[in-house]
């Protein structure tokens, strides 16, 4: 469900053209039982929810699905972002919106799920 970063395309001639506007960002809690995936615009299109999941109590599962919600549209931004980036857009500009830097998403994951590298 998740397309590719455009850090991982070589854009020379005859690579694929990014579409941004379908690119889709998922965020999964560390044992998978948990996802939720996000468009560009930061809607939730998507959520994966295992059995496993489903019987640690409706309370646990609620907490999951928000924190994974705020991660999944968190990393939207920061793809937002790498899109401005991508497109020439001056960094200045950039920072006016407030959008995430990876580094800063990567310290949200940090602090709801702890290290996980």
């Amino acid at each position: 469900m998740t397309e590719p970063h455009p850090d991982e395309f070589d854009m020379d001639e005859g690579a694929p053209a990014l579409d941004w506007r379908r690119m889709v960002y998922e965020v999964f809690n560390p044992d998978h039982t948990c996802g939720v995936a996000c468009d560009r615009d930061g809607e939730i299109v998507g959520m994966h929810i295992t059995d496993d999941a489903r019987d640690n109590g409706d309370a646990w599962l609620a907490a999951e699905i928000l924190k994974l919600a705020r991660l999944a549209h968190m990393k939207s931004r920061v793809g937002l972002r790498a899109e401005m980036e991508y497109k020439g857009t001056r960094s200045y500009t950039i920072d006016s919106f407030d959008l995430p830097t990876e580094a800063s998403f990567r310290a949200m994951v940090n602090a709801e799920f702890g290290a996980t590298s």
